[in-house]
């Protein structure tokens, strides 16, 4: 009986100890962004802007949901022209992993991702160059936040790999066939937010 009352009172407060832990935040973040592979050359730095929404029921482990905005210029390989913006505005979810909590955290995070992507004055008759679609996406990368009371500033890398090699197309062969080619697409952003505990 002695030993089964501590062991209730710590089940009892072990919900409270937790909650007493939990994080909601919200931060904004804005930096650069590149893409990789086939648009690598002819790709110029963007910006990138964005907003998620943090929940750490621990200090260790939690979630994210965000948006995450770009706009880059690109030229058009295929004809020969002008760059064209490429704008892309999309929504993922993540799990993150503080690796050691305090004021000062490092942190990495993986999840999944839908971005819609949007060429500034496409040619729809042109099979070949970029084209604009809704692809699937997986977010990955890591970061650093410092704690300064109920404000956060930090730094984060992300890494979107797309699952699809429809965005920018080859010229049609001498048989009239077009190619796709893979691209990926990182940002570095700098992150300042609020949390509330």
């Amino acid at each position: 009986m002695k030993r089964m009352l501590p062991t209730a009172a710590a089940l009892f407060l072990l919900p409270l100890a937790a909650r007493a832990e939990s994080e909601l935040s919200l931060t904004l973040q804005g930096g650069a962004v590149k893409y990789d592979q086939a648009l690598a050359a002819p790709s110029d730095l963007g910006a990138q802007y964005g907003l998620r929404l943090g929940i750490m029921p621990t200090p260790v482990i939690g979630a994210e949901i965000g948006y995450l905005g770009s706009q880059s210029n690109v030229r058009d390989v295929v004809n020969n022209s002008n760059s064209t913006r490429f704008i892309s505005n999309g929504a993922y979810g993540d799990a993150r992993l503080n690796i050691l909590p305090g004021n000062v955290m490092p942190y990495i995070f993986g999840g999944f991702g839908v971005t819609n992507f949007k060429v500034d004055n496409e040619v729809m008759s042109s099979d070949g160059g970029l084209h604009g679609r809704t692809v699937a996406t997986i977010p990955f990368g890591g970061g650093v936040d410092f704690n300064l009371g109920a404000f956060k500033l930090g730094g984060r890398f992300q890494y979107n790999y797309l699952l699809t090699d429809q965005l920018f197309r080859s010229a049609p062969n001498s048989a009239g066939f077009t190619t796709g080619n893979n691209t990926n697409f990182y940002g570095v952003n700098v992150d300042v937010g609020v949390s509330f505990h």
